[in-house]
Protein backbone atom coordinates (compact mmCIF):
# COMPACT_ATOMS: atom_id res chain seq x y z
CA UNK A 1 0.00 0.00 0.00
CA UNK A 2 2.99 2.33 0.92
CA UNK A 3 4.15 1.77 -2.12
CA UNK A 4 1.43 2.49 -4.35
CA UNK A 5 0.77 5.88 -2.57
CA UNK A 6 4.39 6.51 -3.22
CA UNK A 7 3.91 5.50 -6.72
CA UNK A 8 0.68 7.55 -7.36
CA UNK A 9 2.68 10.41 -5.64
CA UNK A 10 5.45 10.43 -7.64
CA UNK A 11 3.48 10.03 -11.08
CA UNK A 12 1.19 13.16 -9.75
CA UNK A 13 4.36 15.61 -9.64
CA UNK A 14 5.77 14.23 -12.73
CA UNK A 15 2.39 15.01 -14.75
CA UNK A 16 2.26 18.47 -13.03
CA UNK A 17 6.18 18.95 -13.81
CA UNK A 18 5.73 18.19 -17.17
CA UNK A 19 2.44 20.13 -17.87
CA UNK A 20 4.38 23.30 -16.00
CA UNK A 21 7.82 22.76 -18.50
CA UNK A 22 5.28 22.01 -21.33
CA UNK A 23 3.57 25.48 -20.47
CA UNK A 24 6.35 27.28 -20.27
CA UNK A 25 7.87 26.26 -22.91
CA UNK A 26 5.19 26.88 -25.14
CA UNK A 27 4.94 30.16 -23.99
CA UNK A 28 8.60 30.83 -25.22
CA UNK A 29 8.21 29.38 -28.14
CA UNK A 30 5.31 31.48 -29.26
CA UNK A 31 6.83 34.28 -28.33
CA UNK A 32 9.87 33.91 -30.22
CA UNK A 33 7.76 33.39 -33.14
CA UNK A 34 5.75 36.15 -32.57
CA UNK A 35 8.73 38.41 -32.30
CA UNK A 36 11.25 36.93 -35.01
CA UNK A 37 7.78 37.18 -37.82
CA UNK A 38 6.45 39.80 -36.06
CA UNK A 39 8.72 42.58 -34.26
CA UNK A 40 8.97 43.69 -31.28
CA UNK A 41 5.80 46.16 -31.43
CA UNK A 42 3.35 43.24 -31.65
CA UNK A 43 5.24 41.03 -28.67
CA UNK A 44 5.05 44.09 -26.83
CA UNK A 45 1.15 44.81 -27.52
CA UNK A 46 1.04 40.84 -26.99
CA UNK A 47 2.63 41.11 -23.93
CA UNK A 48 0.70 44.16 -22.71
CA UNK A 49 -2.63 42.48 -23.04
CA UNK A 50 -2.41 39.45 -21.18
CA UNK A 51 -0.97 41.05 -18.38
CA UNK A 52 -4.19 43.10 -18.51
CA UNK A 53 -6.06 39.90 -18.76
CA UNK A 54 -3.82 38.44 -16.38
CA UNK A 55 -4.98 41.62 -13.71
CA UNK A 56 -8.41 40.62 -14.47
CA UNK A 57 -7.88 36.83 -13.89
CA UNK A 58 -6.95 37.65 -10.65
CA UNK A 59 -10.04 39.47 -9.95
CA UNK A 60 -12.13 36.98 -11.24
CA UNK A 61 -10.43 33.85 -9.65
CA UNK A 62 -10.07 35.42 -6.19
CA UNK A 63 -8.71 32.07 -4.94
CA UNK A 64 -11.46 29.89 -5.80
CA UNK A 65 -9.02 27.58 -7.51
CA UNK A 66 -7.75 26.88 -3.48
CA UNK A 67 -11.58 27.00 -1.71
CA UNK A 68 -13.38 25.05 -4.34
CA UNK A 69 -10.81 21.86 -4.68
CA UNK A 70 -11.45 22.01 -0.76
CA UNK A 71 -15.07 22.46 -1.11
CA UNK A 72 -15.20 19.57 -3.61
CA UNK A 73 -13.04 17.48 -1.56
CA UNK A 74 -14.75 17.84 1.56
CA UNK A 75 -18.69 17.14 0.27
CA UNK A 76 -17.63 14.77 -3.09
CA UNK A 77 -20.89 16.99 -5.01
CA UNK A 78 -19.75 18.64 -8.26
CA UNK A 79 -23.18 20.41 -9.47
CA UNK A 80 -23.42 22.95 -6.44
CA UNK A 81 -19.66 24.05 -5.86
CA UNK A 82 -19.46 24.64 -9.34
CA UNK A 83 -22.58 26.36 -9.81
CA UNK A 84 -21.83 28.92 -6.99
CA UNK A 85 -18.15 29.22 -8.07
CA UNK A 86 -19.19 30.42 -11.47
CA UNK A 87 -22.21 32.66 -10.71
CA UNK A 88 -19.46 34.34 -8.26
CA UNK A 89 -16.88 35.10 -11.11
CA UNK A 90 -19.33 36.24 -13.43
CA UNK A 91 -20.66 39.02 -10.70
CA UNK A 92 -16.82 39.51 -10.35
CA UNK A 93 -16.30 40.10 -14.20
CA UNK A 94 -19.49 42.86 -14.01
CA UNK A 95 -16.45 44.88 -12.00
CA UNK A 96 -13.58 43.71 -13.46
CA UNK A 97 -14.29 44.11 -17.37
CA UNK A 98 -15.42 47.33 -17.22
CA UNK A 99 -12.83 48.87 -15.64
CA UNK A 100 -10.06 47.04 -17.35
CA UNK A 101 -11.10 48.25 -20.46
CA UNK A 102 -11.81 51.46 -19.34
CA UNK A 103 -8.24 51.82 -18.12
CA UNK A 104 -6.89 51.36 -21.13
CA UNK A 105 -9.04 53.93 -23.19
CA UNK A 106 -7.81 56.34 -20.34
CA UNK A 107 -4.51 56.18 -20.32
CA UNK A 108 -4.32 56.42 -24.28
CA UNK A 109 -3.32 53.11 -25.57
CA UNK A 110 -6.10 52.74 -28.46
CA UNK A 111 -3.33 50.56 -29.97
CA UNK A 112 -4.00 48.23 -27.43
CA UNK A 113 -7.86 48.08 -27.13
CA UNK A 114 -8.71 45.57 -29.51
CA UNK A 115 -5.95 43.09 -28.28
CA UNK A 116 -7.39 43.66 -24.72
CA UNK A 117 -10.51 42.74 -25.65
CA UNK A 118 -8.97 39.28 -27.04
CA UNK A 119 -6.89 38.77 -23.99
CA UNK A 120 -10.01 39.78 -21.58
CA UNK A 121 -12.37 36.80 -23.64
CA UNK A 122 -9.69 34.34 -23.44
CA UNK A 123 -9.40 35.45 -19.39
CA UNK A 124 -12.71 34.71 -19.47
CA UNK A 125 -12.44 31.55 -21.22
CA UNK A 126 -9.59 30.40 -19.16
CA UNK A 127 -11.33 31.22 -15.61
CA UNK A 128 -14.42 29.53 -16.39
CA UNK A 129 -12.59 26.24 -17.26
CA UNK A 130 -10.46 26.85 -14.82
CA UNK A 131 -12.87 26.19 -12.36
CA UNK A 132 -13.64 22.27 -13.81
CA UNK A 133 -9.59 21.69 -13.52
CA UNK A 134 -10.60 22.95 -10.23
CA UNK A 135 -13.07 20.56 -9.25
CA UNK A 136 -10.75 17.58 -10.86
CA UNK A 137 -8.10 18.43 -8.20
CA UNK A 138 -10.43 18.28 -5.44
CA UNK A 139 -11.78 14.95 -6.89
CA UNK A 140 -7.44 13.93 -6.30
CA UNK A 141 -7.44 13.12 -9.97
CA UNK A 142 -3.87 14.98 -9.76
CA UNK A 143 -1.81 12.71 -12.89
CA UNK A 144 -5.16 12.74 -15.32
CA UNK A 145 -5.12 16.82 -14.62
CA UNK A 146 -1.41 17.05 -15.01
CA UNK A 147 -1.99 15.10 -18.56
CA UNK A 148 -4.67 17.82 -19.69
CA UNK A 149 -3.09 20.66 -19.00
CA UNK A 150 -0.13 19.63 -20.80
CA UNK A 151 -1.90 18.30 -23.78
CA UNK A 152 -4.29 21.35 -23.86
CA UNK A 153 -0.79 24.11 -23.65
CA UNK A 154 0.79 22.48 -26.51
CA UNK A 155 -2.40 22.33 -28.37
CA UNK A 156 -2.63 26.20 -28.12
CA UNK A 157 0.55 27.13 -28.30
CA UNK A 158 0.38 25.14 -31.98
CA UNK A 159 -2.60 26.69 -32.79
CA UNK A 160 -1.46 30.36 -31.80
CA UNK A 161 1.81 29.47 -33.78
CA UNK A 162 -0.65 28.34 -36.91
CA UNK A 163 -2.42 31.79 -36.78
CA UNK A 164 1.05 33.66 -36.50
CA UNK A 165 2.11 32.13 -39.54
CA UNK A 166 -1.10 32.25 -41.67
CA UNK A 167 -1.08 36.37 -40.98
CA UNK A 168 -4.18 36.96 -38.72
CA UNK A 169 -4.00 40.16 -36.80
CA UNK A 170 -3.02 40.25 -33.42
CA UNK A 171 -6.47 39.94 -31.77
CA UNK A 172 -6.90 37.10 -33.75
CA UNK A 173 -3.86 35.41 -32.72
CA UNK A 174 -4.45 36.00 -29.03
CA UNK A 175 -8.05 34.27 -29.73
CA UNK A 176 -6.96 31.04 -31.51
CA UNK A 177 -4.06 30.49 -28.42
CA UNK A 178 -6.46 31.62 -26.02
CA UNK A 179 -9.12 29.25 -27.18
CA UNK A 180 -6.49 26.64 -28.26
CA UNK A 181 -5.66 26.08 -25.07
CA UNK A 182 -9.57 26.35 -23.38
CA UNK A 183 -11.87 24.52 -25.53
CA UNK A 184 -9.60 21.21 -25.17
CA UNK A 185 -9.17 21.29 -21.78
CA UNK A 186 -13.30 22.79 -21.23
CA UNK A 187 -14.26 18.95 -23.44
CA UNK A 188 -11.92 16.93 -21.07
CA UNK A 189 -12.33 18.04 -17.79
CA UNK A 190 -16.13 18.21 -18.71
CA UNK A 191 -16.40 14.55 -19.52
CA UNK A 192 -14.52 13.45 -16.61
CA UNK A 193 -16.88 15.69 -14.17
CA UNK A 194 -20.03 14.32 -15.87
CA UNK A 195 -18.86 10.66 -15.20
CA UNK A 196 -18.82 11.47 -11.80
CA UNK A 197 -22.53 13.26 -11.44
CA UNK A 198 -24.01 12.25 -15.02
CA UNK A 199 -27.04 14.34 -14.17
CA UNK A 200 -24.61 17.34 -14.43
CA UNK A 201 -23.98 19.26 -17.42
CA UNK A 202 -20.40 20.74 -18.29
CA UNK A 203 -21.77 23.11 -20.94
CA UNK A 204 -24.28 24.75 -18.66
CA UNK A 205 -22.61 28.84 -18.05
CA UNK A 206 -25.26 30.04 -16.27
CA UNK A 207 -24.53 33.40 -18.14
CA UNK A 208 -28.39 33.55 -19.31
CA UNK A 209 -29.02 33.22 -15.61
CA UNK A 210 -27.23 36.07 -14.25
CA UNK A 211 -28.60 38.01 -17.60
CA UNK A 212 -32.09 37.52 -16.28
CA UNK A 213 -31.12 37.65 -12.77
CA UNK A 214 -29.93 41.39 -13.63
CA UNK A 215 -33.01 42.20 -15.54
CA UNK A 216 -35.34 41.02 -12.64
CA UNK A 217 -33.43 42.46 -9.78
CA UNK A 218 -32.29 45.51 -11.24
CA UNK A 219 -28.88 47.12 -11.06
CA UNK A 220 -29.23 48.30 -8.00
CA UNK A 221 -29.21 44.85 -6.09
CA UNK A 222 -26.75 43.37 -8.87
CA UNK A 223 -24.37 45.96 -7.09
CA UNK A 224 -24.85 45.01 -3.76
CA UNK A 225 -24.57 41.25 -4.81
CA UNK A 226 -21.24 42.46 -6.27
CA UNK A 227 -19.76 44.03 -3.82
CA UNK A 228 -21.28 41.52 -1.14
CA UNK A 229 -18.79 39.26 -3.30
CA UNK A 230 -15.98 41.36 -3.24
CA UNK A 231 -16.22 42.01 0.29
CA UNK A 232 -15.81 38.15 0.82
CA UNK A 233 -12.81 37.49 -1.50
CA UNK A 234 -11.10 40.96 -1.23
CA UNK A 235 -7.76 40.08 0.45
CA UNK A 236 -7.68 37.28 -2.11
CA UNK A 237 -7.82 39.60 -4.93
CA UNK A 238 -5.37 42.52 -3.14
CA UNK A 239 -2.88 39.53 -2.52
CA UNK A 240 -2.71 37.85 -6.16
CA UNK A 241 -2.33 41.19 -7.12
CA UNK A 242 0.60 41.69 -5.18
CA UNK A 243 2.04 38.30 -5.73
CA UNK A 244 1.70 38.54 -9.36
CA UNK A 245 2.97 42.25 -9.61
CA UNK A 246 6.17 41.97 -9.08
CA UNK A 247 6.79 39.92 -12.31
CA UNK A 248 4.33 41.90 -14.40
CA UNK A 249 5.20 45.30 -13.04
CA UNK A 250 7.39 46.28 -15.66
CA UNK A 251 5.12 45.49 -18.75
CA UNK A 252 2.09 47.14 -17.27
CA UNK A 253 3.82 50.24 -15.92
CA UNK A 254 5.29 50.84 -19.19
CA UNK A 255 1.86 50.39 -21.18
CA UNK A 256 -0.05 52.65 -18.68
CA UNK A 257 2.33 55.24 -19.21
CA UNK A 258 2.60 55.59 -22.63
CA UNK A 259 6.19 53.33 -23.58
CA UNK A 260 5.96 52.80 -27.54
CA UNK A 261 5.00 49.24 -28.37
CA UNK A 262 8.48 48.54 -29.53
CA UNK A 263 10.22 49.08 -25.94
CA UNK A 264 7.47 46.80 -24.03
CA UNK A 265 8.74 43.85 -26.85
CA UNK A 266 12.14 44.83 -25.92
CA UNK A 267 11.26 44.60 -21.93
CA UNK A 268 9.09 41.15 -22.57
CA UNK A 269 12.12 39.47 -24.13
CA UNK A 270 14.31 40.13 -21.53
CA UNK A 271 11.23 39.19 -18.85
CA UNK A 272 11.01 35.90 -20.70
CA UNK A 273 13.94 34.50 -19.33
CA UNK A 274 14.00 35.73 -15.86
CA UNK A 275 10.32 33.98 -15.54
CA UNK A 276 12.16 30.87 -16.96
CA UNK A 277 14.62 31.19 -14.38
CA UNK A 278 12.12 31.84 -11.43
CA UNK A 279 11.23 28.16 -11.71
CA UNK A 280 14.38 27.46 -9.55
CA UNK A 281 13.36 29.55 -6.63
CA UNK A 282 9.95 27.71 -7.18
CA UNK A 283 10.82 24.34 -6.74
CA UNK A 284 13.25 25.21 -3.68
CA UNK A 285 9.88 27.04 -1.87
CA UNK A 286 7.99 23.92 -2.50
CA UNK A 287 10.55 21.92 -0.94
CA UNK A 288 11.53 24.05 2.03
CA UNK A 289 7.45 24.65 2.80
CA UNK A 290 6.19 21.34 4.39
CA UNK A 291 10.65 20.76 5.69
CA UNK A 292 10.08 24.00 7.49
CA UNK A 293 6.26 23.88 8.22
CA UNK A 294 7.20 20.45 10.62
CA UNK A 295 10.80 21.23 11.66
CA UNK A 296 10.73 25.62 12.07
CA UNK A 297 13.77 25.50 14.15
CA UNK A 298 15.87 24.53 10.96
CA UNK A 299 15.72 27.76 9.40
CA UNK A 300 18.64 29.71 9.38
CA UNK A 301 19.08 33.53 8.48
CA UNK A 302 22.71 32.97 7.76
CA UNK A 303 22.13 29.39 6.07
CA UNK A 304 19.36 31.43 3.78
CA UNK A 305 21.60 33.99 3.28
CA UNK A 306 24.68 31.95 1.88
CA UNK A 307 21.82 29.66 -0.37
CA UNK A 308 20.61 32.94 -1.85
CA UNK A 309 24.21 33.99 -3.15
CA UNK A 310 25.20 30.72 -4.14
CA UNK A 311 22.51 29.90 -6.15
CA UNK A 312 21.25 33.22 -7.43
CA UNK A 313 25.15 35.13 -7.99
CA UNK A 314 26.23 32.76 -10.92
CA UNK A 315 22.69 31.89 -12.46
CA UNK A 316 23.02 35.97 -12.95
CA UNK A 317 26.81 36.07 -13.55
CA UNK A 318 26.06 33.66 -16.73
CA UNK A 319 23.02 35.21 -17.61
CA UNK A 320 24.76 38.64 -18.08
CA UNK A 321 27.23 37.27 -19.97
CA UNK A 322 25.52 35.09 -22.33
CA UNK A 323 22.70 37.68 -23.07
CA UNK A 324 23.74 38.52 -26.26
CA UNK A 325 24.19 35.40 -27.51
CA UNK A 326 20.36 34.01 -25.63
CA UNK A 327 18.62 37.45 -27.56
CA UNK A 328 20.02 36.86 -31.06
CA UNK A 329 19.61 33.15 -30.74
CA UNK A 330 15.60 33.84 -29.71
CA UNK A 331 13.84 37.02 -30.08
CA UNK A 332 16.57 38.64 -32.21
CA UNK A 333 15.44 41.99 -30.56
CA UNK A 334 18.81 44.04 -29.57
CA UNK A 335 17.45 46.48 -27.18
CA UNK A 336 16.48 43.47 -25.25
CA UNK A 337 20.43 42.35 -24.21
CA UNK A 338 21.03 45.67 -21.50
CA UNK A 339 17.25 44.71 -19.93
CA UNK A 340 18.30 40.98 -19.38
CA UNK A 341 21.85 41.24 -18.03
CA UNK A 342 20.52 44.07 -15.43
CA UNK A 343 17.29 41.54 -15.00
CA UNK A 344 19.43 39.01 -13.81
CA UNK A 345 20.75 40.41 -10.55
CA UNK A 346 16.97 40.41 -9.61
CA UNK A 347 17.66 36.15 -9.21
CA UNK A 348 19.79 36.63 -5.96
CA UNK A 349 17.12 38.38 -4.26
CA UNK A 350 14.27 36.22 -5.47
CA UNK A 351 16.09 33.31 -4.51
CA UNK A 352 16.16 34.59 -0.69
CA UNK A 353 12.94 35.99 -1.14
CA UNK A 354 11.81 32.57 -2.16
CA UNK A 355 13.77 30.56 0.97
CA UNK A 356 12.02 33.25 3.48
CA UNK A 357 8.92 33.08 2.86
CA UNK A 358 9.05 29.34 2.56
CA UNK A 359 9.67 29.41 6.75
CA UNK A 360 7.87 32.69 7.11
CA UNK A 361 4.44 31.80 5.33
CA UNK A 362 4.14 29.13 7.83
CA UNK A 363 3.38 30.55 10.73
CA UNK A 364 0.18 32.99 10.48
CA UNK A 365 1.66 36.02 12.17
CA UNK A 366 3.93 36.38 9.82
CA UNK A 367 1.54 35.97 6.64
CA UNK A 368 -0.02 39.88 6.87
CA UNK A 369 3.26 41.33 7.86
CA UNK A 370 4.84 39.68 4.58
CA UNK A 371 1.66 41.42 2.73
CA UNK A 372 2.06 44.63 3.68
CA UNK A 373 5.74 44.87 2.83
CA UNK A 374 5.04 43.25 -0.17
CA UNK A 375 2.40 45.91 -0.89
CA UNK A 376 4.94 48.97 0.67
CA UNK A 377 7.83 47.48 -1.70
CA UNK A 378 5.07 47.25 -4.62
CA UNK A 379 4.49 51.46 -4.42
CA UNK A 380 7.84 52.19 -3.95
CA UNK A 381 8.92 51.09 -6.80
CA UNK A 382 6.29 51.96 -8.54
CA UNK A 383 6.81 55.97 -8.18
CA UNK A 384 10.85 55.62 -8.93
CA UNK A 385 9.96 53.98 -12.08
CA UNK A 386 7.25 57.13 -12.81
CA UNK A 387 10.38 58.85 -11.39
CA UNK A 388 12.99 57.04 -13.76
CA UNK A 389 10.97 56.39 -16.59
CA UNK A 390 11.52 60.11 -17.63
CA UNK A 391 15.33 59.64 -18.33
CA UNK A 392 16.01 56.05 -18.97
CA UNK A 393 12.70 54.69 -20.33
CA UNK A 394 12.97 50.81 -20.36
CA UNK A 395 16.45 50.27 -18.56
CA UNK A 396 14.37 52.09 -15.21
CA UNK A 397 11.87 49.85 -15.25
CA UNK A 398 14.06 46.99 -15.15
CA UNK A 399 16.78 48.85 -12.57
CA UNK A 400 13.58 49.52 -10.42
CA UNK A 401 12.56 45.57 -10.87
CA UNK A 402 16.34 44.58 -9.33
CA UNK A 403 15.82 46.69 -6.94
CA UNK A 404 12.04 45.82 -5.67
CA UNK A 405 13.01 42.18 -5.69
CA UNK A 406 16.30 42.81 -3.19
CA UNK A 407 14.66 45.48 -1.07
CA UNK A 408 11.70 42.88 -0.70
CA UNK A 409 13.83 39.91 -0.40
CA UNK A 410 15.78 41.55 3.01
CA UNK A 411 12.62 43.07 4.28
CA UNK A 412 11.70 39.73 4.68
CA UNK A 413 14.69 38.57 5.90
CA UNK A 414 14.94 41.23 9.26
CA UNK A 415 11.39 40.78 9.78
CA UNK A 416 12.02 36.85 10.29
CA UNK A 417 15.56 37.43 11.84
CA UNK A 418 13.91 40.11 14.32
CA UNK A 419 10.87 38.18 15.42
CA UNK A 420 12.64 34.95 15.88
CA UNK A 421 14.84 37.19 18.54
CA UNK A 422 11.93 38.14 20.20
CA UNK A 423 10.96 34.69 20.86
CA UNK A 424 13.78 33.72 21.40
CA UNK A 425 14.54 36.31 24.25
CA UNK A 426 11.12 35.76 25.76
CA UNK A 427 11.50 32.22 26.03
CA UNK A 428 14.74 32.81 27.94
CA UNK A 429 13.08 35.32 30.17
CA UNK A 430 10.05 32.10 30.68
CA UNK A 431 12.91 29.62 31.14
CA UNK A 432 15.04 31.51 33.67
CA UNK A 433 11.70 32.37 35.49
CA UNK A 434 10.71 28.84 36.00
CA UNK A 435 13.84 27.75 37.25
CA UNK A 436 13.83 30.58 39.77
CA UNK A 437 10.44 29.78 41.00
CA UNK A 438 12.21 25.85 41.34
Amino acid sequence: MAQRSLGELLRSVGAFLLADGLGVVGAVVFSIVLARMRGAEELGLFSFSMAQGLLLQLVVEANFAITLPQEVARTGRIAAPLQQTQRAKWYLALVGVPLGLGLTLFLGREDAILSTVAAFTVTLLHSWVGSYTAALHGLGQMTALGSIIAVSTVLGALGGIGAIVMGLPLPGVILVHGFGIALPMWIWTGRLLRQREPDWSPWRMYLGEIVREVCSVGWRQTACAVLSTLRQRWYWIVLGILTIGYMRFGVLLLGWVGAAATVLGAYSAAQRFVVVLRMLPNAFFRVFLPQFTKRPESFRVQWALGLSMVVGLPLAALLHATAPWLIELTFRIPEAVPMLQLMGWALPGVMLSHVAESYALTFSRYQRVVVGWAAVVLGLGVLVALWGFQWWAGMAVAAVYVGMETLYALGIVVIVGADRRVHSHAQLVESTGQIREG
